[in-house]
């Protein structure tokens, strides 16, 4: 899980671990793998707003492999992304994570990809889950916009 609000990175052996974390407690029920995050957990997901000291919310999960597959990485933050209105925060992408996204998962915030750090160079929006990023941008992210 990445906080976006610190860059601080924390490792769990299961995505349903990540999730529990970083809803301190609220869902803990998700998949062990980020592959099967299906409509119902998106949405309580995007609900999971609890009081701001106390609760991330989840912006986006991106993933190594297409087609949703391999490591995941869960993007969470303080606050949500006012879809559609501009920029929301910005990071890049460091370490197994540089040039490695191939598919991801819209949650609380639109994802913008970018192939050079802060979010400069070719860049492609995305306002849905995708399977694949595309030739233009698969295993070329290093950083993302939050919209």
């Amino acid at each position: 899980m990445l906080d976006i609000d610190s860059g601080s990175k924390q490792c769990y052996g299961t995505f349903r671990e990540a999730i529990t974390a970083s809803t301190h407690g609220r869902i803990t029920d998700a998949p062990l793998s980020a592959k099967h995050i299906d409509q119902s957990l998106a949405e309580r997901l995007k609900a999971s707003m609890g009081p701001a000291a106390t609760q991330s919310v989840q912006l986006g999960v991106i993933y190594a492999d297409s087609n949703y597959g391999g490591s995941a990485l869960v993007l969470a933050g303080a606050n949500g992304c006012q879809s559609g209105n501009g920029r929301d925060a910005q990071i890049n992408l460091d370490g197994i994570w540089n040039n490695s996204v191939s598919s991801l998962t819209t949650l609380s915030c639109w994802l913008e990809l970018w192939d050079a750090p802060n979010t400069s160079g070719i860049h492609q929006e995305y306002q849905q889950s995708t399977s694949y990023v595309g030739d233009a941008m698969n295993d070329r992210a290093s950083s993302i916009a939050l919209l």
